[in-house]
């Protein structure tokens, strides 16, 4: 009974080292060039002007990406829940749809579609249109694609925190003390489900600073198409700032996982019935 108890942890233990090994490979190779510590391969970080560039286009496009998601979309489930449930499936389809679609085949599709716009000439709507997503300063481009490729997870999130709560009786409250729609759901809504929205947040800025195949087919410079670069001239950097985007992003998700739990109804409710408890508890001790 105890060897099938201990048994359990074997899958765990075998994905921690599949994990973890590659990681730890990679820190002791970018921190100990030639057997002896050094943090020489970080010098980057302050050496290459590019890495900066780089790294202020790639938060841009997230802050703008996270945006666009929490603007669109959790306005749009609200209204479905409170007033058009029979329509949540096919929003549900749309949004999930991406996940079937490869992010190659995306870029192909807009590219294809960029490229039909440049052939319109210069001087013309749609190639000014085209020019203008396509800023090296700021590709919003990337901004819609990431935005898409965040959808399903996001919807995911939101929808789930949604069902936790009671809107219906927050908006109508809300309402009859006179706050506008737009005001109940970001005074009302988004505060109760702060669990579901740093998810959803977090796991934005995970896929901006980790996505690779779209941005290097757009031709737009951000970290991962960086690291892509730099790799062929100094391939100890590379793998360097590899690591430390792989444990931020590591960070990130634990954070958004802890504070789903955290921020959750139930977390909220159990939390505010030990503290009833205690005071209970405390209160008849004095008496």
């Amino acid at each position: 009974m105890d060897a099938l108890k201990h048994s359990r942890w074997v899958p765990v233990a075998a994905v921690a080292l599949y994990v973890a090994i590659p990681v730890l490979c990679s820190i002791y190779y970018a921190v100990f060039p030639g057997g002896e510590f050094s943090l020489r391969a970080y010098s980057v970080i302050t050496e290459d002007a590019s890495l900066a560039a780089a790294a202020t286009r790639t938060l841009t496009i997230t802050v703008l990406t996270v945006i666009t998601l929490v603007v669109t979309l959790v306005p749009a489930l609200v209204a479905v829940h409170l007033w058009a449930p029979k329509l949540r499936p096919i929003l549900e389809i749309l949004c999930t749809l991406p996940l079937v679609v490869p992010p190659i085949a995306i870029a192909a599709g807009v590219m294809a579609l960029l490229g039909m716009a440049a052939r319109q000439g210069r001087g013309s709507v749609p190639n000014a249109i085209s020019q203008f997503l396509q800023n090296p300063d700021l590709p919003l481009i990337l901004v819609g694609t990431y935005v898409v490729l965040c959808l399903p997870f996001t919807f995911r999130s939101i929808d789930a925190g949604l069902r936790t709560i009671p809107l219906k009786a927050m908006v109508e409250g809300s309402a009859i003390l006179g706050s506008s729609t737009f005001g109940t759901i970001f005074r009302v809504v988004i505060p109760n489900i702060r669990g579901s929205m740093l998810f959803s947040v977090f796991f934005a800025v995970a896929l901006c600073f980790g996505e690779y195949s779209l941005a290097a087919t757009l031709s737009q410079q951000t970290i991962p198409v960086w690291l892509d670069d730099v790799s062929s001239n100094n391939f100890r950097a590379s793998v360097a700032i590899a690591v430390l985007l792989n444990m931020t992003t590591w960070g990130l998700l634990l954070v958004a996982t802890l504070s789903a739990g955290r921020f959750a109804p139930a977390g909220r409710a159990a939390r505010a019935e030990k503290k009833l408890q205690k005071k209970t508890t405390q209160k008849a001790l004095a008496s």
